[in-house]
């Protein structure tokens, strides 16, 4: 056996005992009525183990603004983006709604309060858009990626204007927006080379189980999550380019040697 496989061995281990405890977790969380305090700090902790469980260590900057009523609007890289986010702000996340079907993860994503968005059905906007102003309007924020997609993360693809058309107050100037940047790094914060990049990313027709082995063997990886300058919602088209912009203006600071 090489010594890598031999380094690899007990990270994978680890990787089993932190996902069979995060399991273990969300049993009794499925259970507990929404409103309940403590279903948060279960919530919380299920987040810090499964980061724990692949070596993630999350670093914040910034201040993130109260999370009721707020739209943060964040840069997508993988599935790891919902625990990192989960653990750092109380806020919903908008998906979409081909992760209701998923095995467990569909179940567990519904129930923290994720609002699942059929993107191509414009004859349900208006009834996507009242159950997004629901949670706008409650204790919790939301997260928008509205990359659609995923990336490689050293980068942004464009940010879709279309996704904040269905966020209430967008246009009127009475939403409240703060963008995220999310980089993920070395545990000593270096940046991560590209072919290392590659394997942080969950882009495409990556497969998760091949992927999370994959991340569990890296070692120690770094997430860092930016609040940035809060930025006035007015036209959407605007607020996209605003929001893009702050991103890629971190990531391009983040590149300086």
């Amino acid at each position: 056996m090489s010594l890598d496989k031999l380094a690899r061995g007990p990270r994978y281990g680890r990787m089993a005992v932190g996902v069979a405890l995060f399991l273990v977790l969300a049993l009794p969380w499925l259970m507990m009525p929404a409103g309940w305090r403590a279903r948060r700090c279960l919530a919380v902790l299920a987040w810090r183990l499964l980061l724990r469980s692949f070596g993630i260590s999350v670093q914040v900057h910034g201040t993130p603004m109260p999370a009721a009523g707020t739209l943060y609007v964040a840069n997508h890289i993988s599935w790891t983006d919902i625990p990192v986010l989960g653990l750092v702000t109380r806020a919903a996340f908008v998906a979409k709604d081909d992760m209701r079907g998923w095995p467990l993860i569909g179940r567990l994503t519904a129930e923290y309060g994720c609002v699942f968005v059929e993107r191509e059905r414009r004859g349900k906007v208006g009834a996507q858009a009242a159950e997004l102003a629901s949670h706008l309007e409650a204790e919790r924020g939301l997260v928008l990626f509205p990359e659609g997609t995923t990336g490689l993360g050293d980068g942004v693809l464009p940010f879709r204007s279309s996704l904040f058309a269905l966020v209430p107050g967008i246009g009127e100037g009475t939403a409240r927006v703060q963008p995220i940047t999310l980089r993920y790094a070395h545990a000593d914060g270096r940046a991560f080379n590209p072919q290392e990049q590659r394997q942080i990313a969950w882009i495409g027709d990556d497969e998760l189980l091949p992927h999370a082995l994959t991340l569990a063997g890296m070692g120690r990886i770094r997430a860092e999550v930016w609040f940035e300058t809060p930025i006035e919602a007015g036209d959407r088209k605007a607020l996209a380019r605003a929001c893009e912009a702050a991103v890629v203006a971190r990531l391009g600071r983040c590149a300086e040697p």
